[in-house]
């Protein structure tokens, strides 16, 4: 009986004397970093959350003939000023789009791959421990498995709090619609954690489809401001 040799992983690829990614020309500034994760989260993604959502939105309501019943809710909604609410909680979620844009961009400079979030370094001013490497996550072998795995759970509990607001407000809303964007979601989430386990780079297969639904679902809470709020001036 056969099996397939074990093939060993070198856990000092792509990283130098001190645990970090090569210092090389084509590391980039902490400066254009962060500007192109302002530029992907603050703006792209936010103006095409909305193109979606809208285009949901007027799908259901003229096609799905769910119209009346979205404009009882919005009506109800405005009256009782609760259209802030829904502003508030995606005011709070673009907040934490913008904290992440300045730890991503931190990132590339420091020269901290995923799945590190954090840098420890041993603090000894002299001595035979003055110059150590910066302590790391394992990234190989059984114990590289667990951390990237844990890191894909760490990941998902970051963003439940936001998400579990997005749905309850948009489900509020928009009923059976936000059960099947939740069906992307947690296809994706799942897809996310067991591609991470396997590598860093496998992971964009489940986090691509979890986050376009959790935008959709941020994106249908700001549509929902924007109706209640300016009630009345949207006549579609």
């Amino acid at each position: 009986m056969s099996s397939k040799p074990v093939l060993e992983e070198d856990e000092f690829k792509d990283r130098d004397s001190q645990g970090l990614q090569p210092l090389t020309e084509k590391t980039p500034t902490e400066e254009a970093e962060t500007s192109k994760y302002q530029k992907m989260l603050l703006v792209m993604m936010p103006l095409i959350g909305q193109v979606i959502c809208w285009s949901l939105y007027l799908f259901c309501s003229k096609v799905l003939g769910h119209k009346e019943i979205y404009d009882k809710k919005f009506e109800v909604i405005h009256e009782w000023q609760l259209g802030y609410v829904f502003l508030a909680v995606w005011m709070i979620s673009y907040a934490r789009a913008a904290a992440i844009c300045q730890a991503n961009g931190a990132r590339a400079p420091a020269r901290v791959d995923r799945p590190d979030q954090h840098v420890y370094k041993i603090m000894a001013a002299s001595g035979s421990l003055k110059d150590s490497p910066y302590v790391m996550m394992a990234t190989t072998g059984p114990q590289g498995r667990f951390n990237r795995a844990q890191r894909g759970v760490f990941n998902t509990d970051e963003a439940m709090p936001a998400m579990l607001a997005n749905v309850i407000l948009a489900g509020s809303v928009f009923g059976p619609l936000v059960p099947c964007v939740c069906l992307l979601i947690a296809y994706g989430r799942v897809t996310f954690t067991v591609k991470y386990k396997e590598s860093v780079s496998s992971r964009g297969a489940g986090f691509l489809p979890a986050m376009i639904g959790e935008k959709i679902l941020e994106g249908l809470v700001l549509l929902c401001a924007i109706k209640t709020v300016f009630y009345g001036r949207i006549p579609f």
